[in-house]
């Protein structure tokens, strides 16, 4: 049967299906496909190698044992996964090598706009972190700095619930980012 240009088991087009016999009828094969997405997916791992992607690393620090001090519970957490297995926390600052001393840790939520009716419609966080890096005898090693992320939040009543979820969950994020960028930043510290 003939339906618009096709015969058999052939698509529009002259294309055969996968699996049958083309036009000729000699059974088509999908290892010309299979081959396709080999290439294509090797083609596209060399590109990523190429422009120098690699997964994300701890960074290696200078430094072997690492006190903190000041810092939330939740941005001590963040820091401990961000600094990796090779690092050893110590309770005792004077047994460090490197004292994290924050000065400011908080979490911040303030409105950002309001519907016509006057009910809140989306939030501004802010994850904020002031921090500076000594040695245990005081001599610094990282000036004080301060890190601030901001994020939007949608919100609406009907799903507080949920918005209550995307909102430590942003946090959370937030607290990572800053985190890793503390570690980079220590990676670069001369001790």
């Amino acid at each position: 049967m003939t339906v618009a240009g096709c015969t058999g088991g052939a698509r529009a087009g002259g294309v055969p299906a996968t699996g049958g016999p083309d036009a000729a009828g000699t059974p088509a094969s999908p290892v010309p496909r299979r081959r396709l997405l080999r290439w294509a997916s090797s083609l596209a791992l060399v590109g990523l190698a190429g422009c120098g992607f690699r997964l994300r690393q701890p960074v290696a620090l200078p430094f072997r044992r690492l006190a903190l001090t000041g810092v939330s519970s939740d941005m001590e957490r963040a820091l401990r996964i961000a600094a990796g297995p090779a690092v050893e926390w110590v309770a005792v600052p004077a047994q460090a090598e490197v004292q994290l001393v924050a000065t400011a840790s908080a979490r911040e939520r303030t409105v950002a706009s309001y519907t016509p009716t006057r009910r809140v419609s989306e939030f501004q966080l802010r994850a904020r972190l002031r921090y500076r890096a000594q040695t245990p005898a005081g001599r610094v090693l990282l000036p004080e700095a301060e890190l601030v992320l901001t994020r939007e939040l949608s919100y609406s009543e009907t799903y507080a619930l949920g918005k209550e979820r995307e909102e430590a969950r942003l946090y959370a994020d937030m607290e990572t980012d800053i985190a890793l960028q503390v570690m980079r930043r220590l990676g670069t510290v001369r001790l």
